[in-house]
């Protein structure tokens, strides 16, 4: 049973219709000063919810083998307080029927609840955003397409960046702001589909899409399910979950057209990078520490770029090339002027900034260092990412492009 100093300490700090009294809080609707403090993570802290909470849930809830939220709500007079898949729990108003501070509680198990039904509803929209895109993409980039060489994980990716910028509250995450504190979230308390040995049907996107949705959404069921369930004030429980008050504050809704104008062009950029990979087609980087100025490009189109060393070693190259099937290397003239002139992309982009990515991870080829989810800045490295190969030295002058990237480098072009 609790103990009156604890009750009384609880009542004075939060300005509550009355004392919270065990296994009863008092039902005052008529009284003036049950007025909620702002909706914020402040407020939350600054109230000490978290030992209200877990204090509450060691003196006064009795585990259930099922729907312990159900429980916690029903021992602070409200009892129908059923969280779920497509269900939408509702605390009401301070002190109608639940008395401060155990509203607050309440209010950030309700913002769970929606929180994790928009993930829901989110994977559908993610699966539509795709749908739309992946196939002109396909058809631009990879028109004799083949189902056995894109590991279907990088469709997970894309479904996770999609979910990243749901937010527990408030408005959906910009390219400005960033993915949404939802990615860690996801991380913890949700297992993405792994598609251990399964790749991406680039010639039916709408059957990968589909496997990726049902698995996805199971995941979110279990997740919110395993929570109801879970006694509320263990590893798991819905005290863990809405600790620190991140699910304190005022839900919004959000459209498809919300999500695609944030993740539309992350998805589309390393989208196009993943069919080109498919057909191995490579950059390769060669430098000329003796000029002192960038040459005119003679291979054509935008299939050549070159920069200026920062460090003062000169020129340094960069081409698209793929191997014709024996020992010589073509420029992806095509794949080139679409990426410029139809999808906005820079020759930075899609030439020199995947050799940052290859630089910068130890010269991991295809290295992807973002977790379960891509950044929402398109130019990020890494996003678009291709195999780099780094031209040979002077000694080995006569040796073609394509054997010395796949003998002495080993790339698989």
């Amino acid at each position: 049973m609790r103990s009156p100093s604890l009750l009384v300490a609880y009542a004075l700090s939060t300005s509550v219709c009355g004392l919270a009294l065990p296994l009863e809080a008092r039902q005052d609707t008529d009284d003036a000063t049950c007025t909620a403090e702002a909706l914020t993570p402040d407020t939350w802290k600054s109230l000490d919810i978290d030992t209200f909470m877990n204090d509450w849930t060691a003196y006064n809830i009795t585990p259930t083998e099922k729907n312990n939220i159900q429980t916690l709500s029903a021992s602070f007079g409200a009892p129908n307080f059923f969280c779920g898949l497509d269900s939408f729990c509702n605390a009401g108003q301070p002190c109608l029927p639940i008395d401060l501070p155990a509203w607050y509680l309440m209010v950030a198990i309700q913002n769970w609840n929606n929180y994790m039904n928009s993930l829901n509803t989110a994977i559908t929209f993610a699966s539509s955003i795709m749908g739309l895109k992946l196939p002109s993409i396909v058809n631009d980039f990879y028109p004799k397409p083949k189902d056995d060489i894109t590991p279907l994980k990088n469709i997970v990716r894309m479904f996770s960046t999609v979910l990243s910028v749901v937010p527990f509250t408030g408005q959906v995450a910009t390219v400005a702001s960033g993915a949404s504190s939802g990615l860690s979230f996801l991380s913890t308390q949700m297992t993405p589909p792994e598609a251990p040995d399964l790749y991406m049907s680039w010639s039916n996107v709408a059957s990968s899409l589909g496997e990726v949705v049902t698995q996805y959404q199971a995941s979110v069921s279990d997740s919110i399910q395993r929570t109801i369930d879970a006694q509320v004030n263990t590893t798991g429980g819905i005290n863990e979950i809405v600790a620190g008050g991140n699910f304190l504050g005022v839900t919004q809704n959000f459209t498809q057209a919300d999500l695609q104008e944030t993740v539309l062009s992350v998805i589309e950029t390393f989208s196009i990078g993943l069919t080109l990979q498919a057909q191995k087609i490579f950059i390769y980087r060669d430098s000329y520490s003796g000029d002192t100025e960038c040459r005119t490009p003679y291979l054509g189109g935008w299939t050549e770029y070159c920069v200026m060393d920062a460090g003062g070693g000169g020129p340094v190259y960069y081409f698209l090339l793929k191997s014709d099937g024996d020992s010589n290397a073509e420029p992806q003239l095509d794949a080139a002027d679409l990426m410029v002139n139809k999808y906005g992309l820079t020759q930075s982009q899609f030439m020199e900034i995947p050799t940052h990515c290859y630089d910068q991870n130890n010269k991991q080829q295809l290295a992807f260092p973002f977790d379960n989810a891509l950044p929402l800045s398109a130019t990020t490295p890494c996003v678009f990412n291709l195999l780099v190969c780094d031209a040979s030295d002077r000694a080995d002058i006569n040796k073609g492009i394509v054997d010395w990237c796949r003998n002495d480098q080993g790339l698989d072009i």
